[in-house]
């Protein structure tokens, strides 16, 4: 399954970019690196100095997701473009609220979510 913004809180967050923007615990908020494991109610963050745990239920996340670029667009977007392996990818931002990733990871595939919370409310872009 590709990762996108709609499905993130179905997928595996292990390797995904990521940073903590809001958490009740204020040492937290501006964390920011690669999620290397996670747990039913942690994620556990590689920054350059070291690894940190930190709680799903009281933190929000940014998470940086790479999207293809059609080529007609490539010229929209300089900036912003990478090269890898002769495909264009920009980065894609996504904000989801800890509460909806409260789970074991290989079980929140079959998680049912209500209506409202797959909607925009959740997902917040360009953060």
């Amino acid at each position: 399954m590709k990762l996108t913004p709609w499905n993130i809180i179905y997928h595996e967050l292990i390797g995904i970019d990521t940073k903590v923007v809001d958490s009740t615990n204020s040492s937290l908020i501006g964390i920011e690196g690669r999620i290397v494991d996670e747990t039913r109610n942690m994620v556990t963050i590689e920054t350059d100095v070291q690894e940190i745990n930190v709680p799903k239920s009281c933190s929000s996340f940014v998470f940086t997701i790479p999207s293809l670029i059609s080529p007609s667009k490539k010229d929209e977007y300089p900036a912003a473009h990478q090269a890898f392996g002769g495909k264009r990818y920009l980065p894609l931002r996504v904000k989801v609220d800890g509460r909806l990733l409260l789970s074991q990871p290989e079980n929140r595939i079959q998680t049912k979510f209500k209506k409202k919370f797959r909607k925009n409310p959740v997902f917040k872009y360009g953060v």
